[in-house]
């Protein structure tokens, strides 16, 4: 047999279950009420503390961009510096090796016929090694021609860097100084 339960039970039973539950979430929202004042002076101080934060991030920008144009003097310097000692080492073999060249071709015009054998191959060496190390002057300039790109890009990039962010470092510098005012005069207002 069922059992019937009275709808007087029944409405009373929901009634405490709503009434239990908005005394348990009143008393959990139970937080600090703060004043206009409290709640201004709070948004004034977490603007100048925003702004502060803009401005530690673009001074760190600003930083980057002074390392990369740093960069790029130091590593053009070094390769121009690098690319006059290849020009002075490669004068001085050519000139060595002109000089062995003059004298061997002197050796073979009055060389007989086994000398003039050994003279020619000589020669022939001596042809094969001006073609290595030209490549190897060559390649070494290639390298330092791209340091020297990399350099410029480098200088190029870090006054990218500085045209884009020193507005904007002023323009956050006014700001901040705009609302630290704003603050004070608050504070000052609050305070008489």
């Amino acid at each position: 047999m069922k059992k019937i339960i009275p709808q007087k039970f029944l409405f009373l039973f929901i009634f405490s279950v709503i009434l239990s539950t908005n005394f348990i979430f009143a008393q959990e929202t139970d937080a600090p009420v703060l004043s206009k004042d409290e709640l201004k002076l709070i948004k004034l101080e977490e603007k100048v503390k925003s702004i502060e934060a803009k401005i530690e991030a673009t001074e760190a920008k600003i930083a980057q961009a002074d390392s990369l144009i740093q960069d790029g003097f130091e590593m053009a310097n070094e390769a121009d510096n690098e690319i006059k000692v290849i020009s002075s080492e490669e004068k001085i073999f050519l000139k060595e090796n002109e000089t062995q060249r003059k004298d061997l071709l002197k050796q073979l015009k009055k060389a007989d016929e086994e000398d003039t054998k050994s003279i020619e191959s000589e020669l022939k060496a001596l042809e094969a090694s001006y073609k290595t190390e030209t490549k190897a002057f060559e390649k070494r300039y290639s390298e330092e021609e791209k340091k020297l790109t990399k350099a410029k890009s480098n200088d190029d990039k870090g006054k990218e860097k500085l045209k884009q962010y020193n507005p904007k470092l002023k323009e956050y510098q006014k700001a901040l100084e705009t609302a630290n005012e704003e603050l004070e005069n608050f504070k000052a207002e609050k305070e008489l």
